[in-house]
C-alpha cells in the first residue's frame, strides 16, 4: 500500500522553493566572491570526501561491499566536513559582503553575482537532499512493511519517525514530478534497492540465521577473530545496551576492523548473492506419504 500523499508532495516542493529564495537572498548579502567561494567548499569538499571514502573503503573491499561503504562514509564524510569547514571559513574571512561595497553600481553586480551563487548553492543541497530523504525513507520502509518479530510474539507498530520518512519518500516520488526527481537523483536505484534488503535482514531473525548460513557469511562468523568478538562480555553487553561509542572504542572490535586477514575474507562476500540466498522463502517441506501397514504373516 501506497503511503505518498499529493498534499505532502505539494508541502516539499513549496518547502524547497521557499529554500531557493532564502538561499538567494543569502547569496545576495554574501557577495559573488563569498558565495562563490561557498559553492567551490561544496563542490571540493565533496570531491575530495569522496576520493578519500574511496580510498577508506578499499581494504573491505570497495564501497560495492557494505563494510567497505560504511567505512568510507564514515572517514569520507569527516574528512569532507573538515574541508568545507576551512574553506567556508577563509571566504568569510577574507572577503566583504555586499553591503560593503561602496558604489551602488558595483554593490549591485556584486549582489547580483552572489545571488547565482546562492541559486547554485541551493539547487546543490536540494540535490543532495532528494538522495538523503528516498535513502532514509528506504531504510525505514522495511522497517514499516516488515516489522521485527521476535520469540514468536505479535510484531510491534513501526515508529512514527519510520512511518513519516516512508510518506516522505513515497510522496517525493508521485507522479511525474516524481519521475523527474527520481531522475535527478544522484544515486543509483540499484543502492535503494540494497537498503531495502539490509532492512528486511535485520527485522526478521530467521532471515538474518538463513543470511548467517550462506557460505561466505558462515567462513567469516568461524574465523578467530569474529568467535572472539561474539563472545566477548563487553560487546554484549554494549550491544544490549545500544552503546555505539563503547562499540566504537572496544580493543578487540577496533583489532578485528584492522585485521587484514578478516578484511580479505569479507571481500569474498558477494553481498547480493548472500541476500538474495536469506531473502528467499524457505522450501516447502516434502509431502510425506501415508506410511501401508505391514502385512501380516500368518494370514489374518
Amino acid at each position: 500500500m501506497s503511503h505518498g500523499s499529493p498534499f505532502w508532495q505539494g508541502v516539499l516542493f513549496f518547502a524547497a522553493i521557499l529554500f531557493l529564495i532564502w538561499e538567494v537572498w543569502r547569496g545576495w548579502r554574501a557577495g559573488v566572491v563569498r558565495a562563490g567561494v561557498h559553492l567551490a567548499a561544496f563542490v571540493f569538499s565533496a570531491l575530495i570526501g569522496l576520493a578519500a571514502g574511496r580510498l577508506a573503503s578499499m581494504p573491505f573491499g570497495g564501497s560495492g561491499q557494505a563494510a567497505g561503504f560504511f567505512a568510507g562514509l564514515a572517514f569520507g564524510g569527516g574528512i569532507g566536513a573538515v574541508v568545507f569547514f576551512l574553506i567556508w571559513f577563509m571566504g568569510a574571512l577574507l572577503f566583504k559582503r555586499t553591503e560593503q561595497q561602496g558604489s551602488g553600481l558595483i554593490r549591485l553586480f556584486w549582489g547580483l553575482g552572489g545571488a547565482f551563487f546562492g541559486l547554485l548553492v541551493g539547487l546543490f543541497i536540494l540535490w543532495s537532499g532528494i538522495s538523503l530523504v528516498r535513502g532514509l525513507g528506504t531504510l525505514a520502509q522495511a522497517r514499516v512493511e516488515h516489522p521485527r518479530q521476535e520469540n514468536g510474539t505479535q510484531p510491534a507498530p513501526p515508529p512514527r519517525v519510520a512511518s513519516g520518512l516512508v510518506t516522505l519518500k513515497e510522496s517525493l516520488e508521485l507522479g511525474p514530478a516524481g519521475k523527474f526527481v527520481q531522475a535527478v537523483d544522484p544515486i543509483p536505484p540499484d543502492f535503494y534497492d540494497l537498503i531495502l534488503q539490509i532492512g528486511k535482514l535485520t527485522g526478521d531473525q530467521e532471515t538474518m540465521l538463513r543470511f548467517i548460513q550462506y557460505p561466505g557469511v558462515q567462513e567469516v562468523m568461524q574465523s578467530p577473530r569474529m568467535i572472539e568478538l561474539v563472545n566477548d562480555p563487553a560487546i554484549i553487553a554494549a550491544s544490549e545496551k545500544r552503546d555505539i561509542l563503547s562499540l566504537l572504542s572496544n580493543k578487540s572490535l577496533l583489532a578485528a576492523v584492522q585485521d587484514p586477514a578478516l578484511a580479505e575474507q569479507l571481500q569474498k562476500i558477494d553481498l547480493r548473492a548472500a541476500l538474495k540466498f536469506a531473502l528467499a522463502p524457505p522450501a516447502p517441506p516434502p509431502d510425506k506419504k501415508p506410511v501401508k501397514p505391514l502385512k501380516s504373516t500368518n494370514g489374518h
